[in-house]
């Protein structure tokens, strides 16, 4: 245990390029890499939003929807959902002030407003998906592990201290992760790191978001994109080059982790 080591890798702006690509230096060092390590994902995606990202990189490890569900070997070994009472008064609260969510399970997206307003439509864009389908009571009859909610932080007032089971973790400047309370991808790192038998010391992330916070500052190194907001690199033990200029295998590299 006290050898092995496990490299996590979040998604949009880090493995990706703006174009939400994999750069082809990035996809053959991390193939490279596993080889020798153990290798994950930790995304805001659910699984169906990562499923292609996950198959061209031929990974088994991952977790999705910012640490409500992880996958060890392509098996579920840990499922986080959001509170069903805390989800209705959510509901009823957006309503109310127009403000629009996409609910999700670990592999679907259901948007609750019928007509989709420009947030919604500019923050699907954003991380290149289309708006969902439209299912108003979704959330009645499904599981959730997270919504994507379109408000600005101005408006996040009306909901801070109201939703004592949610943390709302901000991924553009109008919309906000909805997530269980006592989750995060850290905490589910935590999670398939001890699955793997891999101690935390030896973790070794990348990330370039607000959500990537938690888990560059508490494993045993954190590793920034020259790309990631000023918070993220704040607490990185390094920091690369961004995500357009291979600043995966450039560090891998000078960490002589890869040749």
């Amino acid at each position: 245990m006290e050898n092995r080591k496990l490299f996590i890798f979040d998604l949009d702006g880090t493995v990706l390029n703006d174009e939400k690509q994999i750069p082809l230096e990035t996809k053959e060092a991390i193939k490279e890499l596993s080889e020798s390590y153990e290798v994950a994902i930790a995304t805001g995606r659910n699984r169906s939003m990562a499923k292609e990202v996950i198959e061209e990189l031929g990974i088994s490890n991952y977790i999705v929807c910012n640490g409500a569900a992880a996958y060890s070997k392509d098996e579920i070994i840990y499922t986080n959902y959001l509170n069903k009472e805390d989800m209705i008064k959510l509901v009823e609260v957006a309503d109310c002030h127009e403000h629009q969510l996409v609910y999700e399970t670990i592999d679907d997206l259901k948007r609750r407003n019928e007509i989709p307003n420009k947030r919604m439509e500019s923050g699907m864009d954003f991380v290149g998906f289309d708006v969902p389908e439209y299912e108003r009571d979704y959330h009645e009859n499904h599981s959730l592990v997270q919504c994507l909610f379109f408000i600005t932080e101005e408006e996040m007032a009306i909901y801070n201290d109201k939703f004592p089971h949610f943390r709302f973790v901000r991924w553009y400047k109008e919309g906000v992760d909805v997530l269980p309370a006592n989750g995060s991808k850290f905490l589910t790192i935590e999670i398939l790191a001890n699955h793997l038998g891999v101690n935390l010391n030896n973790v070794i992330a990348f990330g370039d978001g607000m959500n990537d916070i938690e888990m560059i500052k508490h494993v045993g190194m954190g590793i920034a994109m020259g790309n990631a907001e000023k918070e993220v690199k704040d607490v990185a033990n390094m920091v690369t080059e961004s995500n357009e200029n291979n600043g995966i295998s450039n560090a891998l590299r000078k960490l002589n982790y890869i040749k």
